[in-house]
C-alpha cells in the first residue's frame, strides 16, 4: 500500500514539474523520459517508433527553389519523393528526393496561406489553408505542371477565419480513411475528419476532436506545427515549433517517446528554430522542414545489446 502511494506521489510530482517546465522552458528529454517511465509500459515502448533513438544524418539541407516560407512536407511512396508546400504569390508545391535534391517546382492557381500537405493515395494529396481552416484535395501526378484547385473536394473546418493560429498540419490515416489536422494554439486542438473524400458516395462527413491526443501533448508542447501518421507502427508523430519537440503518440493517443530538436540533442549542431512540418518514409526515416527553407533528416540508431 505504501509503495503504491509513493509511486502515485512520484507520478504527480513529475507531472507538476512537467507542467511548470512547459510554461517556462523548452522541452527537456530527462524530464520527459522520467515522465514516460512512470506512465508508459515497457510493452508500449517496445512497440513504439522510439524517437529517442534517432540521430541526425543530414541537415540543415537548403531546399532549392523553395523560397523562404517552407510550411509542410509529406512523403509519397509512389514516386519515392518528398513534397514540400511553400507560400508565395500562389501556393507552390516542390518535389525532392529523399536526400533533399531538387526535382521540380509546381505553381498553382490558388493564393492561400498553405501550411500543410499530406499524401493520401495514388496522385491524391490534401493541402491545408491555415487562416480559412480549409482542406483541399488536389491531384499531383508526374505529368502535373500546375496544381489545379478548381472544383476539387474542399472542406472548411468551423467555417471561419482563424488568423495566424489556425490549422498548421495534416496527416492521413489510411486505416480509418480520415484526415487528422492540428490547430496551432489558443487552444491547441486535433481534429479527425472522416468522409471528406467520400461525400460523392453519400457518406456522411464527421468531425471529432481528439481530446486524448491533445491531453498527452499539452504537458510538453506550447503549440503544434505539424503531424504525420506512420502506417508501419500506426502511431502519430506531432511537431511543436515553440517547444522544439517531436512527440510520438500510440494508437490510444498516449505519448510514448520524444525527440528534442535543440542543439546538442540527437546529433543536432544547431537548434531547429522554426520546425514547420514532419514526414516519415516506409523505412522509418524522419524528415523535418523548417523556415526559411531547411530540411533535416533523422534515422534510428540500432543499439548493440
Amino acid at each position: 500500500m505504501k509503495k503504491s502511494i509513493k509511486r502515485s506521489l512520484k507520478i504527480i510530482a513529475v507531472v507538476v514539474l512537467a507542467v511548470i517546465a512547459i510554461n517556462y522552458f523548452d522541452i527537456d528529454d530527462k524530464h520527459y523520459d522520467e515522465y514516460l517511465s512512470q506512465t508508459v509500459s515497457s510493452e508500449q515502448r517496445a512497440n513504439a517508433i522510439q524517437l529517442n533513438d534517432y540521430e541526425r544524418v543530414a541537415g540543415p539541407v537548403k531546399l532549392a527553389e523553395a523560397g523562404d516560407q517552407v510550411s509542410g512536407v509529406t512523403w509519397s511512396p509512389i514516386t519515392e519523393s518528398l513534397y514540400v508546400v511553400a507560400r508565395g504569390d500562389v501556393v507552390n508545391v516542390l518535389e525532392y528526393d529523399r536526400l533533399g535534391n531538387f526535382k521540380r517546382r509546381l505553381k498553382s492557381n490558388r493564393n492561400m496561406d498553405a501550411e500543410g500537405i499530406t499524401w493520401v493515395d495514388g496522385n491524391t494529396f490534401i493541402i491545408v489553408n491555415e487562416r480559412q481552416q480549409e482542406l483541399s484535395a488536389v491531384q499531383i501526378s508526374p505529368e502535373t505542371r500546375v496544381v489545379d484547385f478548381n472544383g476539387v473536394p474542399t472542406f472548411s473546418l468551423a467555417g471561419g477565419n482563424a488568423g495566424n493560429k489556425g490549422l498548421e498540419g495534416i496527416a492521413w490515416n489510411p486505416y480509418d480513411q480520415s484526415a487528422y489536422v492540428v490547430k496551432e494554439k489558443d487552444p491547441i486542438q486535433i481534429f479527425r475528419i472522416q468522409g471528406f473524400l467520400e461525400r460523392d458516395h453519400n457518406r456522411e462527413l464527421t468531425v471529432t476532436e481528439q481530446k486524448v491526443m491533445v491531453q498527452s501533448l499539452n504537458y510538453f508542447n506550447r503549440d503544434l506545427s505539424g503531424i504525420h501518421f506512420d502506417s508501419v507502427s500506426r502511431h502519430f508523430v506531432v511537431l511543436s515549433d515553440e517547444s522544439h519537440a517531436l512527440s510520438e503518440l500510440d494508437e490510444n493517443g498516449q505519448a510514448v517517446s520524444v525527440m528534442n530538436l535543440e542543439k546538442g540533442w540527437h546529433g543536432l549542431k544547431k537548434t531547429i528554430k522554426q520546425p514547420e512540418g514532419v514526414a516519415m518514409d516506409t523505412e522509418g526515416t524522419v524528415f523535418i522542414v523548417g523556415e526559411p527553407n531547411d530540411l533535416y533528416i533523422f534515422k534510428k540508431v540500432l543499439l548493440e545489446h
